[in-house]
């Protein structure tokens, strides 16, 4: 499923607001790695739970974990369903 989010508002956050829930196990920590999603237009910041779960290749590939998604400016991403 793509999603746009508008930018200067947590992906997690505008989700809920859309009636769309994601799969965090670890109540939005970064723990679980369940939320994944994949930015494909605009940029989200690499954190520390990002590098936990997924490798170099997906990180530059735009592989982030929804629940730590803070965004800037506006965010194109796929959410992630069977990662």
């Amino acid at each position: 499923m793509i999603i746009e989010c508008p930018g200067n508002t947590r992906l997690q956050d505008y989700l809920l607001k859309q009636g769309i829930h994601l799969l965090t196990a670890c109540a939005g920590r970064g723990n679980c790695g369940k939320c994944a999603v994949r930015v494909l237009k605009g940029s989200a910041a690499i954190n520390t739970m990002d590098r936990v779960w997924f490798t170099e290749e997906q990180l530059s590939q735009g592989y982030r974990l929804g629940c730590q998604v803070y965004p800037g400016e506006p965010l194109t991403v796929d959410l992630l369903r069977d990662f």
